[in-house]
């Protein structure tokens, strides 16, 4: 073997090696991490009586995580807390997204809630309320025994709903008898039938008394006429 062909013999393992040098020396990237399994994100209505509001509630995230809230007044970025949730009250209605690491999660939003204003009730808006004697005053009984007297109560409305109501007899403010007139459409007004006990009397004094008919939810009252029986002469 001559010496050139030994030279040359030697070199190509050198070659090789220097050929895969290169790609030893470039990794590839690592893959970017994709957005915790368990991560959600919901409008979710509250407040209570005639209010209602909207919290943003984000949950399932990594604790301290940097993410992008984009709604109905543009997008903001912020961190999630240390239990992995998020929360933001008053928060405006409408879509919700949250943008993290690339990929983007939508939030659940509810129907919205339309807040009930004074004078209703559900969705009936009372209008009049009224009472009438059914009981004739003068009708002649035994005022040694227990007599009834009868009352007709109404509620007028539009709407679909229950509306609350309540009576009290003479100067007591101490509700006799509760309940809730039922409006569908079409139901103008409402008739509330109540009785009433007038308790025994003695020495012909004549029993008597009132009604009053009270619908809170619109702040109306109706008052009956006073009605009077005669005592019997024994």
């Amino acid at each position: 073997m001559n010496r050139h062909h030994l030279l040359t013999l030697l070199a190509a393992p050198l070659l090789a090696s220097s050929a895969v040098t290169p790609a030893l020396a470039a990794p590839a990237a690592a893959p970017q991490a994709a957005p915790p399994a368990a991560a959600s994100c919901e409008l979710v209505a509250t407040g209570e009586g005639g209010d209602t509001s909207y919290t943003l509630v984000l949950e399932g995230f990594d604790p301290g995580q940097s993410v992008t809230v984009n709604g109905p007044r543009g997008s903001r970025r912020t961190l999630i807390g240390d239990e992995g949730s998020l929360q933001q009250d008053n928060a405006r209605y409408g879509k919700y997204s949250v943008t993290l690491k690339g990929e983007r999660i939508g939030c659940l939003t509810p129907p919205r809630q339309k807040p009930d204003r004074g004078g209703k009730q559900g969705r009936v808006q009372v209008t009049k309320v009224e009472v009438t004697t059914l009981s004739k005053s003068g009708t002649k009984v035994d005022c040694s025994k227990p007599n009834k007297a009868e009352f007709d109560g109404r509620i007028s409305g539009t709407g679909k709903g229950d509306v609350p109501y309540f009576w009290t007899f003479a100067s007591s403010s101490d509700p006799i008898a509760t309940g809730k007139a039922h409006f569908d459409p079409g139901i103008q007004s409402v008739s509330l039938f109540q009785a009433v006990d007038l308790p025994p009397t003695v020495n012909g004094v004549s029993p008597s008394g009132f009604v009053t008919l009270h619908v809170p939810s619109a702040n109306l009252t109706a008052r009956s006429d006073q009605v009077t029986f005669t005592c019997t002469t024994p």
